[in-house]
């Protein structure tokens, strides 16, 4: 499997992304279809937002070993790290259309496609995090597969993420009256959007590649994110405070273009399903002691503060409305449904 590791120009960059669409199309459609005889090795491209030492990335270099060794290097893949591709939004875009083969991204981000997967952005929705993995195994999993190839991608798998936290650089947020007037990046979703601004915030929607800039010259006072990332992208160098709040419960979606995979033999995207099954089990079983190292980390370098239950009751009474605001878009049966899954 080639990884292609993160390009340090901007030249580079932009050179991938415009040529994208025109190269991308032409090799990932020869990678779409049973290999003829003397037939080159199919291409899959993947993009994604993160660098090379998250457990994600790790996923998806082992996905691209597995699928390697099944097609007996009949099937490669290229892994594009730190958005060299891209924004996450345009990613999702170039998946949509046909021109990259894969990437990832979190329900927030794909709810630009599929309204009902704001339902999973919902304040508090998840009670445990050991809900999650049965409920996208299960009934909420095949929903998400049919709202994904009515919007043109087919779902392959997905990856835990875990809890989304309020962090910033003025304060300890021990209650919801502790985050008024603060200015906390968001992703672009207006169910983010509307939660903090039940909480009392000014949310700002941004990409988190412009994340550690904006904290830095005081264009917002703070974010929410999960803690491996958060140290990952060495976020504590400019927030020195984390609430652990868990507003989310989040996880990544894999995906490809439906055509696509509609285009590839039944013998393929065995072999795809296979090697996304071994990579996502492992990934699985690896986050939580990765968040739990991450935490650990935290502790020693920034202030952490845990929410205590009385507290967290308060958080869950004030963002409630939040999810009438959302019924009619998500659509009540799913609403419901995600709610007697997840809570």
């Amino acid at each position: 499997m080639k990884r292609v590791k993160r390009d340090g120009g901007l030249k580079r960059r932009e050179f991938l992304k415009m040529s994208l669409a025109a190269a991308g199309a032409a090799t990932l459609g020869a990678g779409v279809s049973a290999p003829a005889i003397g037939q080159q090795t199919r291409t899959i491209r993947f993009g994604h937002m993160l660098p090379t030492d998250q457990i994600h990335h790790k996923a998806i270099a082992m996905f691209g070993d597995e699928l390697a060794k099944l097609s007996s290097n009949k099937m490669k893949v290229e892994i594009f790290p730190s958005s060299q591709l891209g924004s996450i939004a345009e990613m999702l875009q170039s998946v949509q259309a046909g021109s990259l083969t894969m990437s990832m991204a979190v329900p927030a981000w794909y709810s630009s496609f599929m309204k009902p997967l704001d339902a999973f952005t919902l304040p508090y929705i998840v009670g445990s995090e050991e809900r999650l993995r049965p409920a996208l195994d299960g009934v909420l999993g095949k929903e998400i597969s049919k709202y994904g190839d009515a919007a043109g991608f087919k779902v392959l798998s997905y990856l835990l993420l875990g809890g989304r936290h309020i962090v910033n650089k003025l304060r300890a947020v021990q209650k919801p009256a502790d985050c008024q007037g603060l200015k906390l990046r968001v992703i672009n979703s207006p169910v983010y959007l509307q939660t903090f601004r039940a909480l009392g915030a000014s949310p700002v929607a941004m990409d988190p590649s412009e994340l550690y800039l904006a904290v830095q010259q005081g264009v917002v006072d703070g974010f929410e994110f999960p803690l491996p990332d958060l140290v990952a992208q060495k976020l504590y160098e400019v927030a020195k405070y984390v609430s652990l709040d868990r507003h989310t419960t989040d996880f990544f979606i894999i995906s490809t273009n439906k055509k696509l995979w509609d285009g590839m033999s039944a013998e393929e995207q065995g072999m795809i399903a296979t090697a996304w099954k071994t990579a996502s089990d492992w990934q699985w079983r690896e986050q939580p002691a990765a968040i739990a190292n991450a935490l650990a980390r935290l502790k020693t370098l920034v202030a952490v503060n845990e929410i205590t239950p009385e507290n967290k009751k308060v958080f869950i009474e004030v963002t409630r409305p939040v999810y009438k605001q959302f019924e009619a878009s998500i659509g009540k049966d799913f609403l419901d449904l995600a709610i007697r899954e997840l809570a």
